[in-house]
């Protein structure tokens, strides 16, 4: 598997924005030689990411933006996505049933190691896929 990395900064985190970048990465994941289901995986957990980020990191006082790298090695696949904000805590959601709040678990459950660490100058999520088969 080989492919240049692909490296996206200064990306406004406005939905618009975010669907163009969730559509490059799926590209670019697809020409490094990733199998669709595998792809799948990647971007889910890549675009609730990038969500994360127009949701939490900037305080409404126009947008803020977001940083994406992306690179392909023989094992694995690594993604980090940066902010340069600070977290917001959302606004709660009162309905009997919540889409919210489960945006770190699908991080989880989508990618086989994911690092997220927050601090006075944004939060970085580093995702990451391997990609050496099982073995029998």
């Amino acid at each position: 598997m080989t492919a240049d990395p692909f490296r996206r900064h200064g990306v406004q985190a406005v939905p618009e924005a975010l669907r163009r970048l969730r559509h490059d990465l799926t590209a670019w994941v697809l020409a490094a030689g990733v199998d669709e289901d595998r792809a799948g995986d990647i971007v889910l957990a890549s675009y609730e990411a990038l969500a994360n980020v127009a949701d939490h990191a900037y305080d409404g006082e126009g947008t803020g933006v977001v940083d994406l790298d992306a690179a392909a090695f023989a094992d694995r696949i690594e993604v980090v996505i940066a902010d340069h904000g600070q977290w917001r805590t959302p606004v709660p959601d009162h309905r009997p049933v919540s889409l919210r709040g489960r945006g770190l678990l699908l991080l989880r459950a989508s990618a086989d190691h994911a690092d997220i660490s927050s601090g006075d100058t944004g939060t970085v999520v580093t995702l990451t896929w391997d990609l050496t088969p099982a073995r029998p």
